[in-house]
């Protein structure tokens, strides 16, 4: 259970992400203005915060520049409409931890709220030991498990957090950047799928069940079940350099200038290149399209 601060203006959006996140058994209080949640976080204790962007005096842009500065230790979600992608955009540069648009808040805001705490309560068992730490670096070659590459981005931030690399909400911004690359460097890479193969697959709707029969077709048949995921963290004093490599044909590199624009946020493939612009300080591809290099710079406390 934990304590949430929600921050939107219409009653009747407040009441239903109130009563889903509720539903988990979290404690919500409700203000309809940033200036109110200020005030809110001045005064309560409170492990996330979950903020509309369009707001009537301090709109949630506003907000999180403002807890960036005075509580920069707690999270925020932030829930947007169509057609504000550029701020949802500037807005995740300024802080933001989290994105979900609204038409997606019944599928996307529990399941987010939850990861973003989960990784915020990262286990400190070895924190004195990883304290001392100069460099840490992890080298894997994994299969097509989405799990084990979990695993491995979870141990990285765990690294993260025990070194003082980064602030539990970095952590899991990064965190975020390295699941999307993740997953399309299996899905993508690997396994070849389409754009519109991918994003089926992920979704909820009646044709997931047929793409998820197609994925696992791909995961049993040569070449694709033999191809491997290489995955290479170092997590040094002034920066964290993550190398995720598929065995794959590779794609057109000049899409990814497509991609970063903040309307692809509406695309799952093009939300995943946007948050990894935004939320890491430099990712780069080579030549063939089937590697990325993403680079966070960091000052250990």
């Amino acid at each position: 259970m934990s304590n949430i601060l929600l921050v939107e203006d219409s009653p009747t959006q407040a009441m239903q992400m109130k009563m889903l996140l509720e539903s988990a058994a979290h404690q919500v209080v409700c203000c309809d203005d940033g200036t109110r949640a200020i005030e809110h976080l001045q005064n309560s204790v409170c492990e996330l915060v979950v903020t509309d962007l369009e707001l009537p005096l301090m709109n949630g842009l506003e907000l999180i520049k403002q807890m960036q500065c005075d509580f920069p230790q707690i999270p925020a979600v932030l829930v947007t409409g169509q057609g504000s992608e550029r701020l949802a955009a500037e807005a995740l540069r300024a802080g933001a931890t989290a994105y979900v648009p609204k038409s997606m808040v019944d599928d996307m805001l529990l399941g987010t709220v939850e990861d973003v705490l989960g990784v915020m309560r990262t286990d400190r068992s070895y924190a004195e030991l990883i304290d001392c730490t100069v460099e840490n670096r992890l080298v894997f070659e994994l299969p097509n498990k989405m799990i084990l590459l979990t695993t491995a981005i979870d141990l990285t931030m765990q690294l993260a957090g025990g070194m003082r690399l980064l602030s539990g909400v970095d952590r899991y911004r990064v965190w975020t950047a390295l699941q999307h690359a993740a997953s399309n460097a299996i899905y993508r890479g690997n396994l070849e799928l389409t754009r519109d193969q991918w994003q089926q697959s992920s979704s909820d709707e009646e044709t997931a069940e047929e793409s998820t029969a197609f994925v696992n077709q791909r995961l049993g048949a040569a070449p694709y079940k033999n191809r491997k995921i290489h995955y290479d963290a170092r997590l040094m004093r002034d920066l964290i350099r993550i190398v995720i490599r598929d065995e794959g044909h590779g794609f057109d590199t000049s899409e990814v200038a497509r991609q970063i624009d903040p309307q692809a946020m509406s695309e799952n493939g093009g939300r995943g290149l946007v948050l990894m612009r935004n939320f890491m300080d430099k990712v780069t591809f080579n030549a063939a399209g089937n590697e990325v290099t993403l680079i966070k710079q960091c000052i250990a406390s």
